[in-house]
C-alpha cells in the first residue's frame, strides 16, 4: 500500500511539473502585453467600440447623434486617432462623431498579411457602412489617411457626402523625413526594414524629432504628451508591420489618387509651414484653403483654427471654387 501511494504521489508531482513547464513555455511564446496607454487618447464621453471588416478589426471612438462625421488619422509610426483628439470632441453635440484607428495602427488589429491602398479603402467603406446608420458621412482626414479616403470616394461615388482633406500626402518620399539618406538603402531587405523601424522610426527621440519638424507657427506646443502617446503605440507588439509594408512598397498611394473620379465636394486644407509637396489647383468640385500659420501638426498644435474652419464647412452651404 505504501508503495502504491508513493508511486501515485510521484506521478502527481511529475504531472504538476510537466504542466508548469507547458504553461511556462506558452507564456514565453505569448507576445508581451501592451503597455498601458495614456487616458488622453480619447475623451471619456466617447465610447470605445470594435467593428469587424474583411481586412481586419477596427477600433474606434464614438459619441453624439446626428449626421456622421468621421475623422481619419495620418499613417506613420505610432499613428492613431489621437491625432484628431483636440478637434473631434467639439462636434459631438451636433454630429455622430467617429474616430477610428486604421488597421495596423493604434488599437486596431495588426494582421500579419500585406494590405494595399485598395484594401485600406475597402476597410474604410465597410466601416462607414456598418457604423453610420445608412447616412453618408463627412470625412475629415489627414496625410496618407486623406489619400486613402480619396481613393475610397473615387471607387464608390455613394461613399461619403463630403471630403475635407488636410495636407494629403502619398507614399513616394515617405521615409525622407525619418531616416538619413545614408541608411535608407536598408529598406530594400526585410531585415533592413526592421532595423530602420527599430532604430530610426519607433523610438521616442525619433518621434519627437519628426513631430518637431512639423510644428505650426507661433507658440510651440509641448510635445511630451504626443510623444508619449505615439511612442506607446509604436512599441506595441506588431506595430511595425504596417510601416514596414510602406517601406517595402507594398502599400503605394499618390497624394490624391483618382481625384477626378470623386463625385463628392472636396476641400483641401494646405498648411503654410513645413508642408511637403505641392497642393492641387482649385477646380470645379475642389476648393483649396491655405492655412498660412499652420504646419502638418495643426490638428494638435492649432486645433482651435481647424475647429473654426470645420464649423464653416459643416454649417455653411457647400462652396465650390469659381471656374
Amino acid at each position: 500500500m505504501a508503495a502504491f501511494w508513493k508511486k501515485g504521489l510521484g506521478m502527481g508531482v511529475g504531472a504538476s511539473l510537466l504542466g508548469a513547464a507547458v504553461v511556462a513555455l506558452r507564456l514565453r511564446a505569448r507576445p508581451l502585453p501592451k503597455p498601458s496607454l495614456p487616458d488622453i487618447i480619447s475623451p471619456s464621453v466617447f465610447a470605445r467600440r470594435v467593428q469587424r471588416t474583411t481586412r481586419g478589426q477596427i477600433v474606434y471612438h464614438v459619441s453624439g447623434e446626428g449626421d456622421p462625421l468621421v475623422f481619419l488619422h495620418d499613417l506613420f509610426p505610432g499613428a492613431a486617432s489621437y491625432e484628431w483628439s483636440k478637434v473631434y470632441p467639439h462636434f459631438a453635440g451636433t454630429h455622430r462623431v467617429l474616430a477610428p484607428d486604421w488597421i495596423g495602427f493604434g488599437e486596431s488589429e495588426r494582421p500579419d498579411r500585406p494590405l494595399r491602398a485598395e484594401d485600406y479603402a475597402q476597410s474604410l467603406l465597410e466601416f462607414c457602412r456598418a457604423t453610420c446608420g445608412g447616412r453618408r458621412p463627412v470625412i475629415v482626414a489627414s496625410g496618407l489617411g486623406a489619400a486613402l479616403a480619396c481613393l475610397a470616394a473615387a471607387q464608390h461615388p455613394e461613399f461619403c457626402a463630403r471630403l475635407v482633406l488636410f495636407h494629403p500626402s502619398g507614399t513616394g518620399h515617405w521615409l525622407d523625413g525619418w531616416a538619413p539618406a545614408a541608411v535608407r538603402f536598408a529598406a530594400w531587405t526585410k531585415r533592413g526594414r526592421r532595423w530602420i523601424y527599430a532604430n530610426y522610426l519607433s523610438t521616442p527621440s525619433a518621434i519627437a524629432r519628426w513631430l518637431g519638424g512639423r510644428r505650426s507657427a507661433g507658440p510651440e506646443l509641448d510635445l511630451a504628451e504626443a510623444v508619449s502617446v505615439y511612442s506607446s503605440f509604436a512599441r506595441q507588439y506588431g506595430a511595425g508591420s504596417a510601416i514596414q509594408r510602406i517601406l517595402s512598397g507594398r502599400l503605394q498611394a499618390a497624394a490624391l489618387p483618382r481625384l477626378d473620379e470623386v463625385c463628392a465636394p472636396v476641400t483641401i486644407w494646405w498648411p503654410g509651414c513645413h508642408a511637403d509637396g505641392q497642393p492641387p489647383a482649385a477646380s470645379a468640385g475642389l476648393r483649396l484653403d491655405w492655412l498660412d500659420e499652420c504646419g502638418p501638426l495643426a490638428p494638435l498644435d492649432r486645433s482651435d483654427d481647424l475647429v473654426s474652419r470645420l464649423q464653416v464647412e459643416l454649417f455653411e452651404p457647400v462652396r465650390v471654387a469659381a471656374g
